[in-house]
């Protein structure tokens, strides 16, 4: 590099001839060793600056030469100073540098005759900034910045700046650590190697940030504002996005930068409503009324709101106890100051449309709390207008949208938003009363009613993120109610008359039955370690309801738990079971039974004698723990006794959870529960997982949530929802008499309303017959890579249909599997190419509520529509899943994948597995699959294999194993492409 870039610049450009500056002693140096002294010359040399010097006196110079420094103010200062040297001029070696202001002429011959050279040296400033960096050149990009010269060597100070890597002193290297010497604050440091635009941002949020800049010169402060913002530093985005920064600084604005920024963002952004110039005009006055183009406005807009969901992203991290304060500005605040900017501009609309503020979220609030109102029928037998679904669909997307909204602090009530749309869906559907026994009802409440219990128990929690929010929550939860009011009046006089006759189905699973039919298949023969049957571990989960349960399963789900169908001993298709309770519905009559295996009155003590003598243990080792045993000593999770026997492999455990019953007798329910809420569950679950216990999760009974309750004012009450019957029944009461109420005279009145008690008001109940209170939930979970029970078969996803959200979600869609059919099925849309292009979206997306697991569901491609009418009944067309095998079928590439399989395999057994597969949206057991195609369970695992090799041509990955080779997943949109099939069905030709 040429050498004239580090050459003296003409006076007045950046050497200080005007004023001189103080002088740094790398200045002094320099100045000093550039000399060269004769014998006989003076060695007092003359340098212009400031006379002013607060270092030492003494600077060592090259040679072993020391330098003295001394000032003087005038020309008398410089005589006596000079008299003074020379009376005591310590050596030839020594040099005296004299730092003065005074001009030459002013000095006179005389004086300047006494002086090296009889002149004044001035200071070489970039010469200084080569010696400060330790650099042999200088980069002639800095050299064209006058102003950086004096800058950097003043904001050295007395010290020298870290040594420049190379022998060549860059212009990004100097500024940009002259940028973080004079930009940094006491509390905020800028890193000078990550001046980006967000650490510029965040720089700008520290107290003294405007003082900083303010303090700097002109021509500095703009220098270093044009080289921050140089776009070929930065890039173009963001140096129109800092030119706007600098430009708020530069009007003393510097502190709102951030919040100017989401203003601008709602004003100039893609969101920007029209008829904003008026409020454009008045953000630009904050600017200093520079007049900076809309581009410039639009990417500081943009770049500050990616920098402030950078912020929320932090905020929304876990905290550590140790570290209780989240470091760094507080977004929220940012966003509040913003709001207020834009209010006072009038801009109001624009910050409605913003995905940022929280005026644009509390506008898509009300939004979607008016969607909702819409939706609410207008009376018990009317469904919501789909029209209105689609609105309600619309706005909590756009609710979605919104950054705060995926916050942990709206988690809640976005949960409770999307609860409510399932409500909406459930609602669209015709009114269900069909089952014809109480068995029927059970199974239907433990498919579809506990989980509209299990969303009901959302909305009723209330929320006030919104004024209309609590309005709107109201007016559903009054029409959920009113429907399931029917159903549990429909159930009370089926099971009233079941009960009194005795005629219930032969198969219905109830709760004394539940050891025999459940537990017994598990255990026989006696002992696990010599059959290789897992052991078993029983959890009674005291008060759980099927809305309870329904939330639990998915959670297991997520946890690695394979989830089977335990009863193996009656015909139909394999789901979640649920099982009638005895009457009353209360502690010591249902779980008296459930343990001894027949209807029965017990307590604590006998409950673990009766249960443990069932012939079905074969003299296994059997252990009942109750609430008692549950606590451990300090430092133990779990009691000592009941450790132990989990610790065992051929010890079968079983143990009671009160909490959720303990929990109705407190003020407010809880109508959502997590696993680990529940008193020792975190640690039963490890220990079964560690010794590999098939899990069997269950209650006694279930309970119904306080609401909103009457009380009946009765002389003859044995509980809050059941009485002697000693007087007639009245509203909401039924009669139930017969062998299976468990009370003096085999009679009970008990309650069907939820709406009404007999007792004080508490947060729950149980002990009438509503379907909540009676239908008791029967999970059953493997932990993966643990044995199987013989006879139990793996669940697919047991939620139901309208529960999905996803955007072909069908809400009028019946649930087919336990309700009785109607005479006319309803048609089939055929999908469109645009249905069958979202399959592959159609993952199970797993939803994070509120810790509580995955609650959706996939979607039926085709949608479900009425019938014109019931006496002309159209034909069904086919579905997506016989659309598509028919076209494999015709598939060239099928026939030759079939061809090269080296066992033989019919196309139809194919076609059974795929069907399957489309069906349950694309995910499966293999063992399920297995047995749709017609196969043995045990053969699950090659016939996937040979479904593999049949559907994954050219190494596409179209049926892969998941959950760790437990399941299989279909991916419909790749078998199209692979297989060359059109998207509405055919084969391409």
């Amino acid at each position: 590099m040429s050498t004239n870039s580090t050459t003296a610049p003409p006076p007045g450009h950046g050497t200080g001839q005007s004023r001189p500056r103080p002088a740094h002693p790398a200045a002094v140096v320099q100045v000093l060793e550039a000399r060269s002294f004769t014998e006989g010359e003076p060695r007092i040399v003359l340098i212009r600056a400031e006379p002013h010097w607060n270092g030492t006196r003494r600077l060592p110079l090259g040679g072993g030469r020391t330098a003295h420094i001394a000032t003087a103010v005038s020309p008398l200062a410089v005589l006596d100073t000079l008299t003074a040297w020379e009376r005591t001029d310590t050596g030839e070696r020594d040099v005296l540098a004299v730092l003065t202001d005074v001009e030459e002429a002013d000095l006179g011959p005389g004086l300047l005759a006494r002086v090296y050279r009889n002149r004044v040296y001035p200071i070489e400033s970039w010469a200084v900034v080569r010696r400060l960096f330790g650099a042999v050149d200088l980069d002639p990009r800095l050299t064209a910045e006058g102003w950086a010269a004096e800058a950097l060597i003043d904001a050295a100070g007395q010290e020298s700046w870290p040594k420049t890597p190379g022998t060549v002193l860059s212009r990004d290297t100097a500024l940009s650590r002259l940028a973080a010497g004079r930009l940094s604050t006491a509390a905020h440091r800028l890193d000078p190697d990550r001046l980006d635009l967000h650490a510029l941002m965040a720089w700008s949020l520290a107290p003294g940030a405007v003082e900083r800049v303010a303090s700097l010169r002109g021509q500095e402060r703009r220098g270093l504002a044009s080289w921050l913002a140089d776009p070929d530093r930065v890039g173009l985005r963001a140096h129109q996005a800092l030119t706007a920064l600098f430009a708020l600084f530069e009007a003393g604005n510097g502190a709102d930068a951030v919040p100017m920024g989401l203003v601008c963002a709602a004003l100039w952004g893609e969101k920007a409503p029209a008829g904003v110039d008026r409020a454009r005009g008045r953000a630009e006055l904050k600017f200093g009324g520079r007049r900076l183009a809309d581009d410039s406005f639009a990417a500081f807009g943009a770049e500050t709101e990616d920098y402030v969901r950078v912020l929320l992203t932090a905020r929304s991290a876990d905290v550590t106890e140790d570290e209780p304060v989240l470091p760094g500005p507080d977004p929220r605040a940012l966003m509040a100051r913003a709001d207020a900017l834009i209010r006072d501009m009038g801009a109001e609309d624009a910050a409605a449309a913003s995905d940022l503020l929280e005026t644009g979220q509390r506008a898509r609030y009300g939004a979607v709390a008016r969607a909702l109102t819409a939706c609410v029928p207008s009376g018990p037998g009317k469904a919501p207008a789909e029209r209105r679904i689609r609105d309600l669909k619309h706005a909590v997307e756009h609710l979605t949208g919104h950054e705060l909204s995926r916050l942990a602090s709206h988690r809640a009530t976005m949960t409770r938003i999307r609860m409510a749309q399932r409500l909406v869906h459930w609602l669209a559907q015709p009114p269900a009363t069909a089952f014809t026994t109480a068995a029927e009802a059970v199974q239907q409440h433990i498919t579809t009613y506990g989980w509209v219990d299990l969303a009901h128990g959302w909305i009723t929690d209330g929320d006030h993120t919104h004024p209309e929010l609590p309005g709107a929550l109201a007016a559903l939860s009054t029409a959920v109610r009113a429907r399931r009011h029917a159903l549990d009046e429909t159930f009370a006089t089926r099971l009233a008359e079941e009960t009194r006759s005795g005629a219930a189905p032969r198969d219905a699973l109830v709760v004394e039955d539940f050891a025999r039919r459940v537990l017994a298949p598990v255990v026989k023969p006696a002992r696990s370690s010599s059959t290789g049957s897992p052991p078993l571990l029983l959890v009674v989960l005291d008060g759980a309801s099927a809305a309870v349960a329904a939330a639990l399963a998915e959670q297991l789900r997520t946890r690695s738990w394979a989830e089977y169908d335990p009863v193996a001993d009656t015909a139909g298709d394999r789901r979640r079971r649920g099982m009638l309770a005895a009457l009353p519905t209360i502690t010591r009559a249902s779980r008296g039974s459930l343990f001894a295996g027949e209807l029965t009155e017990i307590d604590q003590q006998e409950e673990r004698r009766r249960f443990a003598a069932h012939r079905f243990w074969g003299g296994a080792d059997v252990r009942l723990f109750h609430k008692a045993d549950l606590r451990g000593d300090a430092g133990h999770a779990l009691g000592s006794e009941l450790a132990e026997a989990l610790a065992d492999p051929d010890t079968h455990v079983a143990v009671v959870i009160n909490t959720i019953d303990d929990r109705l007798g407190e003020d407010r329910a809880t109508s959502h529960w997590q696993l680990n809420e529940l008193l020792g569950m975190e640690q039963l679950l490890a220990q079964a997982r560690t010794t590999g216990r098939a899990l069997v999760i269950t209650a006694d009974h279930g309970h119904v949530i306080d609401h909103g309750t009457d009380k009946e004012n009765v002389p003859d009450a044995l509980s809050a929802r059941h009485r002697r019957g000693t007087t007639p029944a009245g509203r909401g009461e039924t009669v139930l008499a017969g062998r299976r109420v468990v009370a003096e005279g085999q009679r009970i009145t008990a309650l069907w309303d939820t709406g009404l008690r007999y007792g004080n008001r508490q947060a729950g109940y149980h002990g009438g017959v509503a379907l909540s209170e009676a239908a008791i939930p029967v999970l059953a979970f493997v932990p993966y890579g643990a044995p199987v029970p013989k006879g139990w078969r793996e669940l697919g996803p047991q939620r139901p249909s309208w529960w999905s959200l996803k955007e072909d979600a069908a809400p009028g869609t019946p649930v087919p599997s336990t309700q009785a059919p109607s005479p006319t099925p309803p048609a089939r849309r055929a999908p469109s190419a645009a249905d069958l292009r979202k399959k592959e979206e159609e993952q199970q997306a797993l939803e994070h509520e509120t810790g509580q697991g995955a609650l959706m569901s996939f979607d039926e491609i085709g949608t479900a529509e009425p019938t014109e009418t019931a006496a002309r009944p159209q034909p069904a067309p086919a579905s997506a899943a016989e659309q598509l095998v028919e076209a494999l079928r015709a598939s060239d590439i099928m026939s030759a994948q079939l061809g090269s399989l080296p066992r033989p395999e019919e196309f139809d057994t194919v076609a059974k597995a795929i069907q399957a597969l489309v069906d349950a949206h694309g995910i499966l057991p293999i063992t399920v699959v297995a047995e749709r195609a017609g196969k043995r369970a045990t053969r699950a695992t090659g016939f996937a294999a040979t479904l593999q090799r049949v559907l994954n041509y050219d190494q596409a990955e179209v049926l892969t194993l998941t959950d760790n080779g437990r399941s299989l997943r279909l991916d419909v949109p790749l078998l199209r492409r692979q297989f060359r099939l059109d998207p509405t069905g055919g084969a391409r030709t």
